[in-house]
C-alpha cells in the first residue's frame, strides 16, 4: 500500500530522532519560498531530507557542501587537479550509486551536492539509514579526494562531521 506524504514525513522524523542529530523541520520556511517542496528536514549542518511535490513516490537525501572562496578559486576546469578530482568523484559516486551535482554561481564552482533517494515502497528505518550512510560516506570520500588533489583545501573543516559521521546507530 502506498504511503502518503504525511506518513513518509512522520516515518522520516522518527528515523532521524533515533540518531540524536539536531534537526529542524523547515517545511514552513521552504513553502514560503517555493511550492516545489512538500516538506523538508535540515539535519545537523549539511544534510537535507525532503519530499518534492512532483515526486509522490520518493524522498530525497542530500549532503550539500559549500566551498569557501579560496577553495572555489582552485575549482576551475583549466586546473588539471580539478579535472582529476572531477573524474575521481564521478567514479566514486557511480560505484556507490549516488548522484552528484556541482553548484555554480556565475562561472564559479561554489559547492557540491551528493544525493540519493528512497522509494516510498521501501521506506523503512534500515533503508533510510543505509541511504543516509551511503550519501554521507561518499561525501567523506569526496572530501578526501579534494584534500588529496588540492593541498590546503579548507572546506573539509566546515562540512560538518556531525551529520556525515552519524549513522543509524548514532
Amino acid at each position: 500500500m502506498a504511503k502518503t506524504s504525511e506518513e513518509m514525513k512522520k516515518l522520516v522524523e522518527e528515523f532521524i530522532k533515533i540518531t540524536n542529530v539536531k534537526y529542524e523541520d523547515q517545511t514552513d520556511k521552504v513553502r514560503e519560498k517555493s511550492n516545489l517542496i512538500e516538506w523538508q528536514f535540515h539535519l545537523g549542518t549539511n544534510v537535507i531530507v525532503s519530499k518534492n511535490v512532483n515526486r509522490q513516490d520518493r524522498i530525497h537525501l542530500n549532503v550539500n557542501m559549500r566551498f569557501p572562496p579560496n577553495d572555489s578559486k582552485l575549482l576551475v576546469i583549466k586546473n588539471p587537479s580539478f579535472s582529476k578530482a572531477v573524474m575521481e568523484i564521478s567514479e566514486i559516486c557511480t560505484i556507490a550509486g549516488v548522484g552528484h551535482q556541482w553548484i555554480k554561481e556565475n562561472d564559479n564552482v561554489v559547492g557540491l551536492a551528493i544525493f540519493s533517494h528512497v522509494d516510498e515502497q521501501v521506506l523503512d528505518r534500515v533503508t533510510f539509514h543505509n541511504t543516509w550512510d551511503d550519501v554521507s560516506r561518499v561525501s567523506s570520500h569526496v572530501q578526501k579526494i579534494l584534500r588529496s588533489n588540492f593541498s590546503g583545501f579548507a572546506s573539509a573543516n566546515n562540512l560538518g562531521a556531525e551529520t556525515t559521521d552519524k549513522s543509524m546507530y548514532g
